[in-house]
């Protein structure tokens, strides 16, 4: 992604709750699945644990 880094940071702060939500309430989100949601936010996890970190997610709160 080429953005600044503070756009950066608040797309990924974006991306990491919208896939959060999606897994946690999939009755919403009819588009998609739910483990495909918590397959996504896995990943960006992996990739950004000091923003999952800074909004106060685990890799378990997709279930919570």
């Amino acid at each position: 992604m080429h953005a600044r880094l503070h756009i950066r940071e608040k797309l990924i702060e974006l991306k990491l709750r919208r896939w959060c939500s999606i897994a946690r309430y999939p009755q919403y989100y009819s588009t998609r699945s739910a483990p495909q949601a918590r397959k996504n936010f896995w990943r960006l996890c992996a990739r950004y644990p000091e923003i999952m970190r800074r909004l106060g997610l685990t890799e378990l709160s997709v279930y919570l």
